[in-house]
């Protein structure tokens, strides 16, 4: 725990770990109680393009395949009543 004071401008020095011109959250607690945290930067996102795609071709293997998977997820679907 570091223990400072705050200047006339209210300012608050900070350890030399954290570099200057770091940005910080500041949340208060109670009436004299604050804490200071470091933002750190977020991991960047990563981005990725997908072709517009209409309509597929046409593919009998992958036709068999997805009537497969179809086949197997509705065994345990009860049927559909109005």
């Amino acid at each position: 725990m570091n223990a400072t004071l705050t200047d006339d401008r209210r300012r608050l020095v900070m350890p030399p770990e954290l570099p200057a011109r770091s940005p910080v959250t500041v949340q208060q607690i109670d009436a004299d109680t604050w804490i200071v945290k470091r933002a750190r930067p977020i991991k960047p996102l990563m981005v990725m393009l997908l072709p517009d795609v209409k309509k597929l071709p046409h593919d009998a293997a992958w036709q068999e395949t997805e009537s497969r998977i179809v086949a197997h997820s509705n065994k345990n679907v009860s049927p559909f009543e109005e």
